[in-house]
């Protein structure tokens, strides 16, 4: 097979690079023809995926954490060039929906060889602007704390837990006007989850429902409450029993508008602005390989 192993040496406040040399020589030893480049600025993954694709490669590996793996989708989607993922990042958080957690189980995928059509999806701003993701989609308080995480890297795996608590002083509430399916709804909140996969935010499950192959967005408007109790039922977030014991409105849909403005976004760990916003999914866009 012709293969490109993409390498963010900077995933993981640089750990990734450490990590890379130690699996180099039998990256180089299990698949001999492959190529690999290194990331050197911000989307730089996706203009290396965008001519892998178009050079005839036969797989892409995503080796980095979820901001990389988005990059690459966003640079690969409609090609039907195959995916895989070598988790190197601080989430990696889509690792985990797909069984992913380990080099070994990356090269079980590469290995195996047998593409699973997975589900991506489209956000579409208010600018005209796209951004495709594979994973999650957060308006509101999960943005926020991403907006906080990627500005405080140091802290390492560890910046999730302290932007919540960061982002919880400056807690804010707004009335998430949505469209989904055509059928209007409207709910006060504090954040608005569209979700393709099961985890995010550092390992959270929080949309453990979720099927990457359904065709179906899963829709979680999060109940408000005060800073105190959000604090005292944060491992229901963590966990994803939020859901069950009534913290949230759910939905489910193939295509969501947030009607509301000026409310951060943030899709797969990235910010790319503010509400409004539309987002469909694209059933099976992405050919995955998985172990």
């Amino acid at each position: 097979m012709k293969i490109l192993f993409i390498v963010n040496p900077s995933a993981d406040h640089g750990k990734a690079i450490v990590l890379w040399s130690k699996i180099e020589d039998v990256v180089r030893q299990e698949f001999p023809d492959s190529v690999v480049e290194f990331t050197k600025k911000p989307c730089d993954a996706t203009e290396i995926a965008r001519r892998a694709a178009e050079s005839g490669y036969e797989v892409v590996v995503s080796c980095g954490g979820d901001g990389t793996l988005n990059e690459i989708v966003n640079g690969i989607i409609g090609t039907g060039i195959k995916l895989a993922v070598l988790p190197l990042g601080t989430g990696s958080d889509f690792g985990k929906t797909i069984g992913i957690r380990e080099f070994n189980s990356t090269l079980a995928s590469i290995k195996r060889n047998q593409p699973e059509l997975a589900d991506a999806a489209v956000v579409e701003l208010a600018d005209g602007s796209k951004r495709y993701y594979l994973n999650s989609f957060e308006a509101g308080f999960g943005a926020d704390v991403m907006t906080y995480v990627n500005k405080h890297k140091k802290f390492g795996k560890r910046s999730f837990m302290i932007g919540i608590v960061a982002t919880l002083i400056r807690l804010r509430r707004f009335t998430g006007k949505i469209i989904i399916d055509g059928t209007n709804f409207s709910d006060e909140t504090i954040e608005i989850i569209v979700a393709n996969g099961k985890y995010f935010g550092g390992g959270m499950l929080a949309s453990p429902n979720s099927n990457i192959m359904d065709g179906i967005l899963d829709v979680h408007v999060l109940t408000p409450i005060t800073r105190l109790r959000t604090i005292l039922q944060l491992k229901e977030l963590i966990d994803g029993s939020y859901i069950e014991k009534g913290h949230s409105i759910e939905h489910q849909g193939k295509e969501v508008e947030l009607k509301f403005s000026g409310i951060t976004i943030e899709v797969d760990g990235e910010v790319i602005g503010k509400t409004p916003a539309k987002v469909r999914v694209l059933k099976g866009a992405v050919a995955l390989l998985t172990p």
